[in-house]
């Protein structure tokens, strides 16, 4: 048979059914029908390819640290959307459910904080709001209110709450040895933790104390006040002009303290304590456009011969109490010699 089998026949009229439905296509309509199907499939395969790609290099570029995934949005430890107008909100503002949301943006021109406000352009004040519904009761809601803006001249912070605190007594500092603020304005004068509860009391010249409290209250008597100009303020607006201050010196007190055969670190009215500093160095690494890499870093000053710089500084309520304590003694004493000459002058 098969040397018998027929050659080179031309089968491109016959027609054969491909989908059972009845409808005939000729040999040469399904031979087209396959390229074709082919050709799709390679075109598909190539943009499959080509999106790999894109997606392989989005992910070099993407660093991990500092981008999130969709589904981490408004979620701890994620990021919020941002909106069209570059604002976000988290969640929707809905005061009426109980929901607890942040907003922060510029101030809007109309002052409605939603996500379809239209914001100032012109606006120099960012506003972050948070709202806290106390009770679940519509209307309840209680609002922390940070504005951040410029006046021309200074940058601003400025916060509306009932209390600014930290978490536990005692749990923070403002400012640092180093970095202290400048002036503190108050409506009235500072409530200090006083109460008898949380003390472990005891008398100046206590029994117990020995003769050390009478010598430190020699020893602050003799300390003299000083007047004084910030070098700071000499160097903004000049010695001439720069305001004098009165005071004590924080290393006067401590060299009386010392002279007087104690430790100045046993008494907390005065302090001494490093501050660290920030400053920008170059890492000698280089971007990608060749600028240099640069860190802040955070070191502590040291003097020509590598000691760690320490600034002194005094409670000054306990100076004085101390001072107070010394002038009552002091009163005492002489009423006392007083009284005493009195009796051999009868």
């Amino acid at each position: 048979m098969a040397n018998n089998s027929p050659k080179d026949l031309d089968l491109s009229a016959c027609t054969v059914s491909i989908d059972g439905d009845g409808t005939p296509k000729t040999i040469s309509e399904v031979a087209k029908t396959v390229n074709d199907i082919n050709g799709n499939i390679a075109n598909i395969n190539a943009a499959a390819n080509e999106a790999k790609k894109g997606v392989d290099d989005i992910n070099q570029k993407i660093n991990p640290d500092t981008y999130f995934a969709k589904d981490g949005a408004n979620k701890p430890l994620g990021t919020a959307i941002l909106d069209k107008t570059g604002q976000f909100t988290y969640p929707p503002p809905k005061t009426d459910d109980g929901f607890t949301w942040i907003n922060a943006g510029l101030r809007p021109i109309n002052g409605d904080y939603t996500q379809d406000y239209e914001p100032n352009p012109n606006s120099r004040e960012i506003h972050m709001q948070y709202s806290v519904n106390s009770d679940g009761n519509e209307g309840n809601n209680k609002t922390f209110v940070n504005t951040i803006w410029s006046d021309g001249t200074n940058a601003n912070f400025a916060f509306a709450a009932i209390s600014f605190h930290p978490l536990n007594a005692g749990g923070g500092d403002l400012g640092r040895a180093g970095n202290p603020w400048n002036n503190i304005f108050t409506q009235t004068a500072p409530n200090v933790t006083s109460d008898k509860n949380i003390k472990t009391i005891t008398s100046i010249l206590d029994e117990k104390a020995g003769n050390s409290d009478k010598k430190l209250m020699e020893a602050l008597y003799n300390v003299n006040a000083v007047n004084y100009r910030l070098n700071d303020a000499i160097k903004e607006k000049g010695e001439d002009k720069a305001r004098v201050h009165t005071g004590f010196i924080a290393q006067d007190i401590e060299q009386a303290i010392m002279d007087a055969g104690l430790d100045p670190s046993d008494y907390a009215m005065w302090t001494q304590d490093s501050s660290p500093e920030f400053r920008v160095v170059d890492t000698g690494e280089r971007d990608k456009n060749g600028n240099p890499i640069l860190k802040s870093v955070q070191e502590m000053p040291k003097d020509e011969k590598g000691n760690v710089i320490l600034r002194q500084n005094l409670r000054y309520t306990e100076v004085l109490c101390m001072l107070f304590a010394a002038q009552k003694q002091k009163i005492n004493d002489l009423e006392a010699r007083l009284v005493k000459l009195e009796g051999k002058s009868k």
